[in-house]
C-alpha cells in the first residue's frame, strides 16, 4: 500500500464504524479528505515496479466524488507514435488475438472504446516498465489470483462471456488497426485507466489525462510517465494461451497488414462511413451491428424489403427497457460507421429515440414514404404515401 494512503487502509468499509459513518453523514467531506490524501503522493522519479491492482473499498457515488476532484494534469498529452511490429506471421497473428481479446472485455462492442484500451496496451509495451510483448501486457498478472493488470484474465470473463460473431470480428479488427499503425491521439502516453465508479491505490501516483464515457486515463507522475519513454520495441515470442480463440480466421495468403486508418480512432472524432465487410455478413437484418452500452446507443442494420413499421419494433427489441436510448438504422450493414456516436451519422434510413416517457420515430422521407412531415429525417424530402386502392366490395350500380 502507498504510504501516504496508510489511514485508508481498513477491511471493508461496512465493517469500519468511523470510515462508514464519515460517508454517510458527510460524503462531500470525505471525498475530498481522500482526494487530498491522493494528490499528495509524491512524483515517481525511477521506473517503477507494476503491482497487484487492488482498490480501495468505497461506495461507487464515494468514489466518483474522489475522482472528479482529482485534477488534470497540466500540460501537453503528446499522442503516441504509430506502433511497429516485427514481421513473423505468427507472432502478429498471436499479438491481435491477445489485443482483440483486451479490447472486447474491456470495452465491449464500442470502437472507440476499443481502440482506447488498445492504445493503452501498446503504450505498456513501449514502456521499460512492462513486458515487452502484446501478450505480455494483456496477460501480466494472470499467474496470480489477485495480481492481473487486466481484471478479465482472473475474474472468470473468459468463462462466462463469449463474442458473437460479429462482436469478435470487430474485435479484431480493432487490434488489427491498431498493430497496423493506428493511434487513439486523446490517450497520449496514458499506461493506465479504471472505471469512474472506482479508486485503485495506484491513481495517487498518477496524473489524470483524460475523461472518455466512463473511464479515467492516467500517465505516472512525473518522470516515469515520460512521452519520452514510450520508445521500447516490442520482441517476438508472443503466446496468446488462453486467448487463442481471439486468433483471427484470416488465411496466410491474406497478409499481415490490415486496415491502419481508421479515421475516428485517428482524429478522435466520429467516422462517417466504411462498416467492416466481414461484420457486415456476420450480422441479419435487424440485427445490432454495433453499440454503446454505456450511453444506450445502438446502430441497426434493416432490411429494405421489411415494411416501415417494423424499424421502429427492432428499435424497441434493441432498447429493452432503457429510460433513455438512441438507434439508428442503415439499409446496408457496409454503410454502417466504424465510431458509435449520439449525433447522427450520415446515410440512415431510420431513427428512434426515448427520453423518459418520450419516443420518437423517423425516417429518411426520401425512401419511405411518409404523410406527416414531423417522421421525416432533417434534410430528407418527404414522399407522399401512395393512394390506396379502391375497395373490391364497393356497390358498383
Amino acid at each position: 500500500m502507498v504510504a501516504g494512503l496508510a489511514w485508508l487502509g481498513w477491511s471493508p468499509w461496512q465493517a469500519d464504524g468511523y470510515h462508514r459513518t464519515r460517508m454517510a453523514t458527510d460524503p462531500a467531506g470525505y471525498a475530498a479528505r481522500v482526494a487530498r490524501e491522493v494528490n499528495a503522493l509524491p512524483i515517481v522519479t525511477g521506473i517503477p515496479t507494476v503491482a497487484p491492482v487492488t482498490n480501495l473499498q468505497l461506495p461507487p457515488d464515494i468514489a466518483r466524488r474522489i475522482n472528479a476532484l482529482t485534477p488534470f494534469a497540466r500540460g501537453a498529452n503528446p499522442p503516441a507514435h504509430p506502433f511497429s511490429l516485427g514481421e513473423g506471421l505468427a507472432d502478429r497473428q498471436a499479438a491481435e488475438a491477445c489485443l482483440a481479446a483486451a479490447v472486447y472485455y474491456e470495452a465491449g462492442s464500442d470502437p472507440m472504446g476499443q481502440a482506447a484500451v488498445a492504445q493503452v496496451v501498446l503504450n505498456r509495451v513501449r514502456h521499460p516498465a512492462f513486458p515487452k510483448t502484446v501478450c505480455g501486457v494483456v496477460t501480466q498478472g494472470a499467474e496470480r489470483s489477485t495480481g492481473c493488470q487486466f481484471s478479465f484474465m482472473c475474474d472468470g470473463s473468459l468463462h462466462r462471456r463469449t463474442p458473437s460473431p460479429s462482436a469478435l470480428i470487430l474485435a479484431q479488427s480493432t487490434a488489427r488497426w491498431a498493430l497496423g499503425g493506428g493511434v487513439f491521439r486523446a490517450v497520449g502516453s496514458a499506461t493506465h485507466y479504471h472505471a469512474d465508479y472506482v479508486v485503485p491505490r495506484w491513481s495517487g501516483a498518477m496524473d489524470k489525462v483524460l475523461a472518455f464515457h466512463t473511464h479515467l486515463f492516467f500517465r505516472w507522475r512525473g518522470p516515469a510517465g515520460a512521452a519520452s519513454l514510450l520508445r521500447g520495441v516490442a520482441q517476438p515470442g508472443e503466446r496468446p494461451g488462453a486467448l487463442a480463440a481471439f486468433l483471427s480466421t484470416r488465411q496466410v495468403g491474406e497478409g499481415a497488414g490490415g486496415a491502419t486508418t481508421d479515421p475516428a480512432a485517428t482524429a478522435n472524432v466520429p467516422a462517417t462511413g466504411g462498416g467492416d465487410p466481414a461484420a457486415a455478413a456476420a450480422v441479419a437484418p435487424g440485427g445490432v451491428l454495433r453499440s454503446d452500452e454505456w450511453r444506450g446507443i445502438y446502430y441497426l442494420v434493416l432490411s429494405p424489403d421489411d415494411y416501415p413499421g417494423s424499424y421502429a419494433i427492432k428499435a424497441l427489441q434493441a432498447c429493452g427497457k432503457r429510460p433513455n436510448c438512441l438507434v439508428y438504422g442503415w439499409d446496408s450493414a457496409r454503410r454502417v460507421p466504424l465510431a458509435v456516436t449520439e449525433a447522427r451519422p450520415a446515410g440512415v434510413v431510420f431513427m428512434w429515440s426515448r427520453h423518459g416517457n418520450e419516443q420518437r420515430a423517423m425516417w429518411d422521407c426520401g425512401r419511405t414514404p411518409r404523410d406527416k412531415l414531423e417522421q421525416c429525417l432533417p434534410g430528407t424530402t418527404p414522399r407522399p404515401a401512395a393512394p390506396a386502392a379502391p375497395s373490391q366490395s364497393a356497390d358498383r350500380g
